[in-house]
């Protein structure tokens, strides 16, 4: 049974729980076309090691949520709001759509806004963070759709396939924050 902590109107945003059915979820993981922009995928990553990503996460003040589709329940995806700040009120939040024929199709837009004006209304938080390599354009213009701005660049902090690519970062405010 799946714990729905956020509802919107294309994706619910569950509890991953270390029990749940992870054959997708490994699959993502490990495809290097899904994780080509991502630290994750670098070195291949078993059922049991996500077993043992899911728990620390649970066991921590963190979120690791599936993103699951409302249309059918099918996991697409996953969001992680990290490395919150409760002094500083800012956290993290990182997201991966898995599934190739759910990319550009908003699932990921709103599981964003969404988790966002959770982090803003329910948590309290005053500012979100998040990063992505030069080039990922897709994550780029989700992010900015929800009304994340770019705040800074970090030079040739990305090492993938020989090469060095530059990291950007993005922020955004409650006042920012696009819902619609």
């Amino acid at each position: 049974m799946k714990v729905v902590l956020i509802k919107g109107k294309l994706v619910d945003l569950c509890v991953l729980d270390p029990q749940d059915d992870l054959t997708a979820y490994e699959r993502w993981v490990n495809n290097e076309e899904t994780t080509q922009y991502m630290a994750i995928g670098r070195y291949p990553l078993t059922a049991r090691m996500l077993v043992d990503y899911i728990k620390k996460y649970n066991s921590s003040n963190d979120f690791l949520l599936g993103i699951f589709l409302k249309i059918d329940g099918r996991h697409i995806g996953n969001i992680t709001l990290h490395y919150i700040d409760t002094q500083n009120k800012s956290a993290e939040i990182g997201i991966l759509i898995g599934e190739k024929d759910c990319r550009g199709r908003g699932y990921g837009h709103e599981a964003v806004a969404i988790l966002a004006a959770h982090a803003f209304r329910k948590l309290g938080i005053h500012k979100l963070t998040t990063g992505m390599v030069d080039g990922n354009i897709a994550s780029q213009r989700m992010f900015e759709k929800v009304g994340f701005k770019q705040e800074g660049r970090l030079r040739e902090s990305f090492f993938l396939n020989g090469h060095y690519y530059d990291s950007l970062r993005y922020g955004l405010l409650f006042s920012e924050l696009k819902e619609g």
